[in-house]
Order: structure tokens, then C-alpha cells, then sequence
């Protein structure tokens, strides 16, 4: 099997703690070279997703099925493989003199695959269907949005609630046609991207093939795509294996289980899972910077990453993706370093002055020890390991960890109630990358800032991050975040899990997938004839 890395790749963000992740041997790899062919039109690609609730991609909640989605409708927006926001659908928008109000006009000549013209009236067609539904994916898209109506056939004002970084970003949702859609909410897909819906069998399968009403760059080399409908996603590996599908993407570290087949090539690239080790400011000891800094260097995440994920993931000092446009390069990073670690503590105060391995401080008269109780869930192999580790590499520079390994609702309930010290766990990070919720000290009262950190300083590039309208002023913003977030160490931050686009190597060409879009770069995969 073959590695290659690419790492070109509202606001509910989900603990990963309730994820389980078995550890795979260590597996034996080969590494096989293939003389890509020149690409040539033709051929077929075999994929699945779990049986969709619905076929409109605005109802939608199965994540197999709306990555298959973006092959067949388009957004007026999306992110890139850096996270920033480019047009599609929308030609270009302006504020009205800096205000809240947003005018888009849309691309001229765009057409839905059965050749009827794309126009506003598709666009508030789309917002309305969001806004009626009760439970849609992209609800929190409309959070902001406080009125939206038509100019002219080609162009549409929204007005937010405020003015603010991401406006833009929230129109990142499926486009679909009204003519289709205001007749059945359930229709078959009709969309303006690069692949149209040829055939359908309910709840079986749905076969793709090249949209000749697409207005992109260049025509895909892949003639047909077939997709498979399957009531199980743990189903999907078994039917790669046995060479049903010819591809997988994967999360977490799980494409190592095939690393003995040889026609295979695995495509990592850097996902919005963030691992990091929570703590509670109600307790005195992480207060102190010193000390957060000490744990930063104190535990050796390389080491975890190596030895509990295979490699696959990324450490970084800050919760900022490491393929972001807003991600500073030149930031200073943290090293596992024992002898840094133990002269913040020595420069704090602490010491073992009773030799019973444990340091601790005087305070106001008070004896202030190192020790404090790390939680995580026992659902996931993974961090019950990956909690041992860190108990060891703290307790070598003189803390002590009590472990408590308990089931997710525990957890859970010990973050809302605020009755935790430290706890090793994650979150899946929107695209958006505003980290208000979790580090403002305005949301703390909602429980999203579980933490209850605060500091002004970060309150205020916070604000300045969420407010920046232009690019240029939001790149300097986050910059000035990031290095106030490693000189603070508001979370022990440990690392960015990365994934695999699994592939048949009868796929070649440019085969980049991300974390936004696996099949960004399909229009340049192709299958050489000698494969159909």
C-alpha cells in the first residue's frame, strides 16, 4: 500500500469522546510505484453511502450522502483546501457601505441538468426551505440571516443581523432548484454541478454521469459513477475488501487494515478533529500560565500520535488547522522538552520539599499541590491509552494524575456541571474557525465555554478575529490569536487527527481530497482504459 499526503485539506461542535477507535497492529508497508498512464475519457467508479433520508440535500443528515452531494449541486460559496471562502454559484458581493446588508449577484448562463435556467428564485427558494425545516443541517447557517429578497433575476440581498468575519460563509449550503423541489421535497436530484443523476433505483442505487449542462473548467475523464446504497456504514470496509467499491474515506487512523492490499493507494489529508486536554479554571493550579506551559512540554503528543494513531495526526500549540490561510507558519511551536517543563515549575515556586514526588507551593500559607484528576470516556480505546501516557509524562516532571475512566454520560455530565479538573477530549471544529464559543468569556454561562476561561486580552482578539471584514485584517487578527493562545495556553492543545481517501489504483491522476470536499479534484482522476 502507498502513502500520500495531502494536506491541501453553524456552530455545534461535537465532543469526540463517544467516537471508539480499536488499535490496529502496526502494519507491514510496501511501497509499490505505478506509471500513471496518460488520462483518457471512460470507465467507471464504484462508491457508496449510507441510504440517505432524503435525497434533497438541504433535509439530508447522512455525511456519506452529502459528500456524494457536492458532485451534483453547488453552493453559492465554499471553502477551498485552505478554509477560505471562494465563489461558485455567486459571481461576486459586496456590503452596502460596510453595513449588514449583502448584495450577490449571481453567475450569468448557469443551468440546472435539465436545462432550465438558475436564477434568485432558486436561491431564496433554497433559504426558505432551510428556514421551514426543523431540523436541517445547515439551520444555524440562517442564525445570523435576519431578512433575504430578490432584486432581479440575477441578484439577491440578504441582511444579517450584524456585521461580522463569516457572513459570507453561512451561504456555503446546497443550491436547489424551486421548479423541482416546490413540486416534491423528496424529488430526485436536479443540480447545476459537474455530474447528473442518469438512473435511480430507490433505496438500491443511483448511477452519476457527466453533467453537459455544467459550466466548469474542464470535463471530468470519468464517464460514470455508481453508488451503491448500503443500511450500514460499518458495512462500507467490508465491501471494499471484497473490491465492491473503489474507494473508502476513512476517519481516524482505519485505512492501516488495508495496508495488505497491494492495488491500493491511501490519500491522508488533515481533518477538523481537534484533540486537546480541557481544564477547569475553578482550580487554582491552572490559573497559573507557568504551569500550562509545563504540561504543553511535559507531554510528549509525538509520541502519542506514533505509538496510539500510527502517525496520523498533527500536533500543534493552537486550534487553528494546520492547512488554514488563517494558520500562522512563522508561530514558535512547543517541543517535548522534561528539563523546559520542570524550570516553569521551578520558576513558579514549585517544589518536593517533603520527597514524596509530588511538587508543590506555598500560597497565601497554604500547601498548593501539583495533582489533579484527568477524566475521559472508557467507550474509547484511544484515549484511555493515550490518558495513561499522559499521566506518565506528567507524573516524570513531579505532578500527580488521578485517572478516572468512566462511561460518556458521566463525562458528560461532569463538564456541564463544571465538576472536573482536567479532561483529555476533542472537538469536530467548524470550517468557520471562530473559537468564541469555547475560549469568550461571554459563553461561559452557556456551558459552551466549559472551561470557564477567561482572560480580557483574549476576549478582545477574539472580537477582533469575529469582526475583521476583510481578509487581510482577519489574517492579522487570527495571527495575533495564535501567538497570545501559545504564550497563554488556554488548553493543553495536542493534536489535529488526519484521514485517508482509500483508492483503487485503477483511479489515477490528482487524486487531493480534504476535509470540506474527498472528491475536490476529481475532474482530473481518470482510469486507464486497460482498467474499465
Amino acid at each position: 500500500m502507498k502513502y500520500k499526503r495531502f494536506l491541501p485539506v453553524l456552530m455545534m461542535l461535537v465532543l469526540l469522546a463517544l467516537v471508539s477507535c480499536e488499535e490496529p497492529a502496526v502494519p507491514k508497508i510496501t511501497e509499490i510505484t505505478i506509471e500513471n498512464e496518460e488520462p483518457v475519457e471512460g470507465g467507471t467508479i464504484n462508491i457508496s453511502s449510507v441510504e440517505p433520508g432524503s435525497l434533497n440535500p438541504l433535509l439530508n443528515k447522512s455525511k456519506s450522502y452529502n459528500e456524494i452531494a457536492k458532485l451534483i449541486f453547488q453552493s453559492l460559496v465554499e471553502y477551498d483546501e485552505s478554509l477560505k471562502i471562494t465563489p461558485v454559484l455567486a459571481q461576486d458581493w459586496s456590503f452596502v457601505d460596510g453595513s449588514n446588508k449583502c448584495v450577490i449577484k449571481l453567475k450569468d448562463d448557469v443551468f440546472w441538468s435539465d436545462g432550465e435556467s438558475f436564477t434568485a428564485d432558486d436561491v431564496k427558494f433554497s433559504l426558505d426551505t432551510i428556514k421551514a425545516s426543523k431540523d436541517s443541517i445547515y439551520k444555524d447557517n440562517l442564525e445570523h440571516i435576519y431578512s433575504y429578497k430578490i432584486k432581479d433575476d440575477s441578484t439577491i440581498e440578504i441582511t444579517f443581523d450584524q456585521p461580522f468575519a463569516t457572513a459570507i460563509d453561512m451561504l456555503s449550503f446546497p443550491i436547489i432548484p424551486q421548479h423541482i423541489y416546490k413540486k416534491n421535497p423528496d424529488a430526485v436530484p436536479v443540480g447545476t454541478g459537474m455530474f447528473k443523476v442518469s438512473q435511480y433505483n430507490k433505496l438500491k442505487s443511483m448511477e452519476l454521469v457527466f453533467n453537459d449542462k455544467w459550466k466548469g473548467e474542464s470535463k471530468p475523464y470519468i464517464e460514470k459513477i455508481n453508488i451503491t446504497f448500503i443500511n450500514d456504514v460499518e458495512a462500507f470496509p467490508i465491501a471494499f475488501q471484497s473490491k465492491e467499491l473503489d474507494l473508502l474515506n476513512t476517519t481516524s487512523y482505519d485505512w492501516e487494515k488495508y495496508s495488505e492490499m497491494k492495488d491500493v493507494s491511501a490519500y491522508k489529508y488533515t481533518t477538523m478533529y481537534y484533540d486537546f486536554i480541557g481544564l477547569n479554571y475553578n482550580n487554582a493550579i491552572f490559573q497559573d500560565k507557568a504551569v500550562r506551559k509545563a504540561m504543553i512540554q511535559g507531554i510528549n503528543r509525538k509520541s502519542i500520535v506514533d505509538k496510539y494513531l500510527l502517525g496520523n495526526a498533527v500536533v500543534t500549540d493552537v486550534p487553528i488547522n494546520p492547512v488554514s490561510w488563517l494558520r500562522d507558519p512563522e508561530l514558535e511551536k512547543y517541543g517535548y522538552s522534561r528539563s523546559e517543563a520542570q524550570y516553569f515549575l521551578k520558576a513558579a515556586g514549585f517544589t518536593d520539599s517533603n520527597n514524596d514526588g509530588i511538587l508543590e507551593r506555598k500560597v497565601e500559607g497554604a500547601t498548593q499541590e501539583l495533582r489533579f484528576t484527568l477524566i475521559t470516556n472508557n467507550e474509547n480505546e484511544f484515549r484511555r491509552k493515550a490518558a495513561e501516557e499522559i499521566k506518565n509524562n506528567l507524573e516524570d516532571i513531579g505532578f500527580r494524575v488521578d485517572l478516572k475512566i468512566t462511561g460518556f454520560d458521566d463525562v458528560k455530565a461532569a463538564i456541564e456541571g463544571g465538576k472536573f479538573d482536567a479532561v483529555l477530549t476533542g472537538y469536530n471544529l467548524s470550517n468557520t474557525q471562530d473559537l468564541s464559543f469555547a475560549f469568550h468569556s461571554t459563553q461561559i454561562k452557556s456551558g459552551k465555554n466549559f472551561m470557564s476561561y477567561s482572560n480580557p486580552d483574549i476576549d478582545m482578539l477574539l472580537h477582533q478575529a469575529y469582526t475583521a471584514l476583510d481578509d487581510s485584517k482577519r489574517k492579522e487578527a487570527y495571527i495575533n490569536l495564535q501567538k497570545s493562545f501559545r504564550e497563554e495556553v488556554p488548553c493543553i492543545s495536542l493534536f489535529f487527527r488526519e484521514a485517508a481517501l482509500v483508492v483503487r489504483d485503477k483511479i489515477q491522476g490528482e487524486i487531493k481530497p480534504d476535509a470540506v470536499n474527498p472528491f475536490r479534484s476529481i475532474s482530473r482522476w481518470f482510469i486507464p482504459e486497460s482498467k474499465w
